[in-house]
């Protein structure tokens, strides 16, 4: 059995909530188990629950009609998702797939209406994330639309080492689909941020961050389009 409050406490719409309502709305919850590879729901479900993870991780993605896939979340504990839905009724923006075993809270949308009437605090946060959100998709539709494969790929690494001195991998494919390739330019990149001393690649699916300020600066850089001849990764080819 799941207890939700703590869960509840690390989320931003919920945090400074009273320990009486964190537990009134934790009664509302209910915890459901996904193995690993399970769809919680795809793109177009009139799924209008707020999901919160509680274990493991869920990823967040669209498919366009050739089946090529862009991940545009990783959710992990403490983190909700659907909360487009869940506010405004309307069937699921995405698609949501457990990456490993996960455990999901569902929060029904009557609860979370009801809160946001009754808590003027909750819906400036609430806001507050959603702004904060629509920042990371414009960040990301600048990195597809602007930089070559290999800055796309050292930004995901960054954002997966979430400050540590290293990367978890996603596999290949997962990670092309990160950043709107196919595996094998997925992989290419990879190796060219090895080569340029950035990171090293090691067993375990994990990239060691040799040079933190460097990987920086390739994920923000146009320099990789092939304007400098020592950073040109594989700009011959198409990044797709």
């Amino acid at each position: 059995m799941v207890d939700p409050v703590p869960f509840l406490k690390r989320h931003p719409y919920f945090s400074a909530l009273p320990s009486t309502t964190l537990a009134a709305v934790a009664r509302r919850g209910v915890a459901q188990a996904y193995k690993r590879g399970s769809l919680i729901f795809t793109e177009g479900d009139p799924a209008s629950n707020l999901y919160l993870v509680a274990a493991g991780t869920v990823r967040i993605f669209k498919t366009s009609e050739d089946g090529k896939e862009q991940v545009l979340h990783h959710i992990r504990p403490g983190q909700s998702f659907n909360d487009v839905a869940a506010l405004d009724g309307g069937p699921s923006p995405a698609s949501a797939q457990a990456v490993g075993d996960a455990i999901v809270i569902l929060i029904p949308r009557r609860a979370l209406l009801d809160l946001l009437a009754r808590y003027p605090d909750l819906a400036l946060r609430v806001i507050q994330t959603f702004a904060a959100r629509l920042r990371e998709m414009s960040r990301l539709v600048e990195t597809l639309s602007l930089h070559h494969v290999a800055s796309r790929v050292a930004a995901a690494l960054l954002r997966l080492s979430e400050g540590g001195p290293s990367a978890p991998l996603p596999t290949r494919q997962e990670l092309a689909a990160m950043v709107g390739t196919v595996r094998e330019v997925a992989t290419r990149a990879l190796k060219d941020l090895e080569r340029l001393g950035a990171i090293a690649l090691g067993p375990g699916r994990r990239a060691t961050i040799l040079d933190r300020r460097r990987l920086q600066h390739l994920a923000g850089s146009s320099e990789l389009h092939g304007s400098r001849p020592h950073l040109a990764l594989n700009s011959s080819r198409p990044s797709r």
